[in-house]
């Protein structure tokens, strides 16, 4: 990676930037300079370019000096699914993983970067995380740091830096939490790999801290209670990051109401003993994120998710000799192939013109017949007590979550049961959620997402389009 070289690590979320300018000197990482810039409107194609521009200024002002950038993204902007690896080497799994991922995700693969957590075996099946974000908000992000006159080395997620940069947590199953402003990142680890990692949006509770306390407890028992049954006995080791402005204390407050099945640690401690120094404002506690990101790229070990450079979906360079090989036989495939076309279309021009004259002799028998089917389906219609497109809608409403974090907009049918659905999310992984109720449901086919983009300027919610067919109850 890049050894003993300053780098900035840039923690990025919908709001802004958290900035730390990190260097690491026999082993051991220094904090130089820390800091926060906020968006003056969120980032989008439109906009990357001067944002970039602005954040090269703020960093000019503060004395930022490194080029080097290493990015973090927020979890909202990911989604993980843990799925079931088949024995196969590196270059062959990342071809397998590309096939699973389509499966796995709604979008096109072509919308999405791919990356994995776990450590592949080529002689038994493993279990990994199978980590995607949208190509359209790396792009998004290359620009913003171009135009900032930074260049990326890595690009992984915030969390899963935090969680590295703390250290390992001993033998078992170990989580992680932490704690912004409005939301929670909320990720659990087992035999060095991330299993699981999710946004959780909370409610405001107008900066009180003994208020944001009871709303951190009620939000981990609650995270621990739906969690899938594991071979683990309470206590459940959490390492809590707080970057919304928690009173002192907080951490001893949680573990009196949370005992004895949960054991709260303080990540900041475990940071500071990592060499990062821990500070008090908010502010800077958010910059510390920033500062676990640019550990992964101080190091020596590879970080666990680099959308920058995935190993899904790099192209390999064949060499001249192997490709001049392939084109060869290509050609010749074509000229084979091109004859047999030739023979058979002769042979079959006297058949065509036979049929053809079949067709038109049973041309008003043909329009007799399509016009008593459009009047019995018509009649049926009325008839039926079960009329087909309420029962479309009854299963498009079964799709969508009860929490408020999706919801359609407009609804379009046809007289062929196609249909198209147009709503609005709060991000990303609602809308993937949505789709994926829809395509799974069987009187539902030919699910497709049609877009996903951001609502406008002054707005963080996610436009969305599906279209579908409806099958029919059977």
């Amino acid at each position: 990676m890049l050894g003993n070289r300053t780098v900035l690590g840039l923690a990025i979320d919908e709001l802004g930037v958290g900035v730390a300018e990190v260097g690491a000197r026999v082993g051991r990482s220094q904090v130089r300079r820390a800091g926060r810039w906020d968006f003056a409107e969120p980032l989008s194609d439109a906009n990357a370019q001067e944002l970039g521009g602005q954040f090269k200024l703020f960093l000019r002002s503060n004395h930022f000096a490194s080029k080097q950038a290493i990015v973090g993204i927020p979890t909202k902007w990911i989604i993980a699914r843990e799925i079931v690896a088949p024995p196969a080497v590196a270059n062959a799994l990342a071809g397998l993983l590309t096939i699973q991922a389509e499966r796995a995700f709604s979008l096109n693969a072509g919308e999405l970067v791919l990356d994995y957590c776990g450590a592949p075996s080529d002689s038994e099946r493993t279990t990994i995380t199978l980590l995607a974000t949208r190509r359209q908000l790396v792009d998004q992000i290359r620009e913003f740091a171009t135009a900032a006159g930074l260049q990326i080395q890595v690009m992984t997620v915030s969390a899963l830096a935090l969680d590295e940069a703390s250290g390992p947590t001993g033998e078992g199953r170990s989580y992680g939490l932490y704690s912004r402003p409005g939301y929670c990142e909320f990720w659990s680890r087992s035999e060095n790999r991330p299993e699981t990692i999710s946004h959780i949006p909370t409610a405001g509770v107008n900066g009180a801290p003994d208020e944001k306390v009871k709303q951190l407890t009620a939000t981990l028992q609650r995270l621990m209670l739906l969690l899938p049954q594991q071979n683990q006995s309470p206590p459940y080791r959490v390492t809590l990051y707080d970057a919304c402005g928690l009173p002192a204390g907080a951490v001893d407050r949680l573990n009196e109401q949370l005992a004895p099945q949960i054991q709260v640690d303080d990540g900041q401690i475990r940071m500071s003993m990592m060499g990062l120094d821990t500070v008090d404002d908010t502010e800077r506690r958010e910059a510390m994120t920033a500062a676990a990101v640019a550990i992964t790229g101080t190091g020596t070990t590879p970080p666990t998710v680099d959308f920058l450079n995935p190993r899904i979906g790099r192209k390999e360079i064949s060499s001249r000799k192997r490709l001049t090989g392939w084109v060869a036989f290509v050609a010749v495939a074509c000229m084979v192939a091109v004859g047999a076309v030739a023979a058979d279309w002769q042979m079959t021009r006297s058949d065509i013109a036979t049929y053809t004259k079949q067709l038109e002799s049973m041309s008003e028998d043909l329009a007799d017949a399509r016009l008593v089917v459009e009047r019995m389906s018509y009649a049926r219609g009325w008839t039926s007590q079960k009329p087909e497109f309420l029962e479309c809608i009854r299963h498009l409403t079964l799709a969508f979550p009860e929490t408020p974090s999706v919801w359609a907009t407009s609804l379009a049918l046809t007289e062929n049961a196609e249909g198209s659905l147009v709503g609005r999310a709060v991000d990303d992984t609602s809308v993937i959620e949505v789709q994926d109720s829809i395509k799974q449901n069987e009187v539902f086919s030919d699910v497709q997402m049609i877009h996903i983009r951001d609502v406008g300027r002054n707005s963080t919610e996610k436009e969305f389009a599906v279209k579908f067919k409806f099958q029919g109850v059977r």
